[in-house]
């Protein structure tokens, strides 16, 4: 709530859980008529929770902030300053400070280090063949109106960076280079269990076939091979975390014939020689 933008809607959907939250947000609630807090009777899912939040918003923008992430004072602020002033934005982001689970400093991650105003289909392929520059939902800020559709149900590792997309098929991108938020990361058991149920790998298969049609025609040589290469990385971490998968089977790729015999093998003895765990 130390926010020098002082005209906010502040949310707080409770996800069913069993600590004091209840308790704490009904005190500040009682000091601030800003503050509302709801709860869902049993916890409803990650998408479930984002897209109550949409639905019970209030103002013109959405700015979420994730349990355990963080705001600096002026976030809100220069955010709302960006959608202002540039009515074709649809989705607004900044840098942001990652804290390791020690909650030391891991850095900072940006799409950029200059202030950016861009085409959002230039966000998107760049995202496509990268991976999310944008962020989290901390780092981001959006039109409520232009969200009405949610959160896609049908992602449960993705499920951010396919909203952006959703949201940048419509409107501009603009990027504050200066880190605006703090973002806690998690342990990586999380992740572990999305590789080994292949959450990860369909979320990455059904992005594919979801937007290949917006970027594919208009991609290079070297985008198409580092698409491919992303893939059979997540195809070895995939298999490496004990979900069974076989190499021909993965048509989600620009040069199929070429996956199983020369991509696959050279793109995970790459990331296996990288000495990561998995």
């Amino acid at each position: 709530m130390r926010q020098s933008y002082a005209n906010l809607d502040i949310l707080v959907f409770d996800n069913a859980s069993s600590d004091g939250t209840e308790g704490v947000v009904r005190s500040l609630a009682d000091g601030d008529s800003r503050v509302r807090y709801l709860r869902h009777e049993s916890n409803v899912g990650m998408v479930r929770n984002f897209n109550a939040c949409i639905e019970q918003a209030r103002g013109q923008y959405v700015k979420f902030i994730c349990a355990d992430d963080s705001l600096e004072p002026i976030c809100v602020e220069r955010m709302v300053n960006v959608m202002s002033a540039h009515p074709q934005v649809s989705l607004v982001a900044c840098a942001r400070r990652l804290v390791a689970g020690n909650l030391h400093a891991a850095g900072i991650a940006r799409y950029s280090r200059r202030f950016l105003l861009t085409e959002g289909t230039a966000a998107i392929r760049r995202c496509f063949f990268l991976g999310n520059l944008i962020g989290e939902p901390t780092a981001v800020m959006f039109r409520r109106g232009d969200a009405a559709r949610g959160f896609h149900d049908g992602y449960r590792q993705l499920v951010d960076l396919e909203m952006w997309f959703h949201l940048l098929k419509h409107g501009a991108f603009a990027f504050l280079p200066d880190p605006l938020c703090r973002i806690l990361q998690h342990a990586k058991q999380a992740t572990f269990e999305n590789l080994r149920s292949g959450v990860v790998l369909n979320d990455k298969r059904r992005l594919f076939h979801a937007f290949v049609a917006d970027v594919g025609g208009h991609a290079s040589f070297t985008e198409k091979v580092l698409w491919d290469a992303r893939m059979a990385v997540t195809v070895y971490r995939t298999m490496n975390a004990g979900h069974a998968i076989s190499l021909e089977d993965i048509g989600e790729v620009f040069f199929r014939r070429f996956f199983p015999g020369l991509t696959y093998p050279v793109a995970s003895n790459l990331w296996r020689l990288s000495g990561r765990n998995f």
